[in-house]
């Protein structure tokens, strides 16, 4: 469990890091970027309305786990 808990903290910073170097070497992503974090912010938003804050966060680590526990191939 801690392993796997690890494995999900080092892979977010992963993404973050690789997503930092390529919104600077892309200045041109910038935008499409600002959209999808308005997106994102928007379905959290309705989910909030729709199923509560609990059950909002609850689906998110969810989520999460699923993308961090997928095995491809």
């Amino acid at each position: 469990m801690f392993k796997s808990l690890i494995y999900v903290v080092l892979m977010i910073f992963l993404i973050v890091i690789l997503g930092s170097v390529l919104l600077e070497q892309f200045p041109q992503l910038v935008p499409l970027w600002n959209e999808f974090k308005a997106i994102i912010v928007e379905l959290y938003e309705s989910s909030k309305v729709k199923y509560g804050t609990i059950a909002t966060i609850a689906i998110i680590v969810a989520v999460a786990m699923m993308i961090g526990t997928s095995r491809i191939g």
